[in-house]
C-alpha cells in the first residue's frame, strides 16, 4: 500500500519507516501532490506545511472531496495509526490519473471562427468528464462574446481584477471571466496577469478565447502551453491562419473549424494543422462534440482516452492525424 506523507512532522515518517507492506512518498508541493493522488490509498498532510505551487490549498482541498481522497492531519495520524492504515487498505482500487495542469488559447486574426464555442465546449467537456476546476478567461475588443452565448448576467474581469469582494461566475463547473474592454483598457496589464495568477492555481485548465492581437494579452501570454490558431475553410481565414501560427511559433498550430464535406480544396491545400473540426448543428447547446476532440489533442489520445466512453476513440481516429482529415 502506498502513503503519501505531506507533512514536517518527524514522526510520521519513524511510525512508517519499519511497517511491512507501506511504501511512503514524500511531497509538500501542491503540485507534487495533485500527481501523486492517483498512486496512493492514503494521503497524511498538513496543510500549513505545504507549498502553494502551482495550484493553491483550497483548490487541493476540493480534488480531496471531489475524488473522495483519505486524508488525515499529522496529529490524528498519529493519534490512531492503525485505524487510518486499515481504512485505507480496505479501499478499493486507485484513482483515474488526474488530468495535468494546463493552459490553451483559442486565437485568431478573422472574425466569425468561432472561437468562444470552442473554448465554452472544451471547458464545459472537461468539467463533466473530470470534475475538476476549469476556467475561461477572455480577451475582445468589443461586446462580449461570452456574455452573449451564456446569456449570463455576470461579473467582467475589471469588476474582478479591481474588487476583491467579486467572484467570478461559476457556470456548469466552468469559471467564467469575460472581458469589458471599455474599463479594461485602463488596467494594466500587471494588474490583471496578478488577478489570473491568482485564479490560475485554484484552476486545473485554463483557456484563453482571444482576438489577435490584443493589447492586453500579455497578461496571460507567457503562461500558454499550446495557442489553437481557429480557422475556417475561407482563404482568407486560411491565410491569416498561417501567418498567426508562424508570428506565434513552436506551441502554435491550426484548427480548422467547421469543416464541411464541400469545402474549398484549393484553401487548405498543402496547410499543415492539428485537426478539423466537422460543421456542428446547434454547436451551441454545447455538447461536447467539439470540445473532446480539443481535449485530446491537448492532453494526447492515451491520456484523454480515460475520460471518455469506451468506443469513442475509435470513432475519432484519422481526425487526430497530422494534416486532420476530419468528416
Amino acid at each position: 500500500m502506498k502513503v503519501l506523507i505531506a507533512t514536517k512532522t518527524l514522526a510520521v515518517f519513524d511510525v512508517l519507516k519499519d511497517m511491512e507492506g507501506i511504501e511512503c512518498k514524500e511531497a509538500l508541493f501542491t503540485g507534487q501532490i495533485y500527481e501523486a493522488l492517483p498512486e496512493v490509498q492514503l494521503v497524511i498532510i498538513d496543510f500549513g506545511d505545504v507549498v502553494e505551487h502551482p495550484y493553491d490549498v483550497e483548490m487541493l482541498k476540493r480534488v480531496f472531496t471531489e475524488k473522495g481522497v483519505l486524508f488525515v492531519s499529522s496529529e490524528e495520524f498519529l493519534a490512531q495509526p492503525d485505524r487510518w492504515l486499515t481504512e485505507a487498505r480496505q479501499r478499493k482500487g486507485e484513482l483515474t490519473r488526474l488530468p495535468e495542469k494546463r493552459t490553451i488559447a483559442f486565437v485568431s486574426y478573422s472574425g466569425g471562427t468561432g472561437k468562444t464555442t470552442l473554448a465554452l465546449d472544451t471547458a464545459l467537456h472537461f468539467a463533466r468528464r473530470t470534475k475538476m476546476p476549469v476556467m475561461v478567461v477572455e480577451f475582445t475588443y468589443g461586446v462580449s462574446s461570452l456574455a452573449a452565448l451564456t446569456g449570463l448576467d455576470m461579473p467582467h474581469l475589471f469588476d474582478l481584477a479591481t474588487q476583491l469582494d467579486v467572484e467570478a461566475a461559476c457556470w456548469k463547473g466552468v469559471t467564467l471571466a469575460p472581458m469589458d474592454y471599455d474599463h479594461c483598457q485602463d488596467l494594466s496589464v500587471r494588474q490583471i496577469g496578478r488577478y489570473l495568477e491568482e485564479q490560475m492555481e485554484k484552476h486545473v485548465l485554463t483557456i484563453v478565447d482571444s482576438r489577435w492581437p490584443h493589447g492586453l494579452i500579455g497578461a496571460i501570454q507567457d503562461e500558454v502551453d499550446r495557442w489553437f490558431v481557429v480557422a475556417t475553410p475561407r482563404v482568407d481565414a486560411i491565410e491569416n491562419a498561417r501567418k498567426l501560427r508562424e508570428e506565434l511559433g513552436p506551441k502554435a498550430s491550426i484548427i480548422v473549424n467547421r469543416k464541411g464535406r464541400l469545402v474549398n480544396s484549393l484553401a487548405l491545400a498543402g496547410v499543415e494543422r492539428a485537426l478539423d473540426l466537422p460543421e456542428i448543428r446547434q454547436a451551441d447547446r454545447f455538447e461536447g462534440h467539439l470540445g473532446r476532440q480539443i481535449l485530446s489533442l491537448t492532453y494526447g489520445p492515451k491520456n484523454w482516452r480515460r475520460y471518455e466512453p469506451k468506443g469513442f476513440f475509435a470513432r475519432l481516429g484519422h481526425r487526430l492525424a497530422p494534416g486532420g482529415g476530419g468528416p
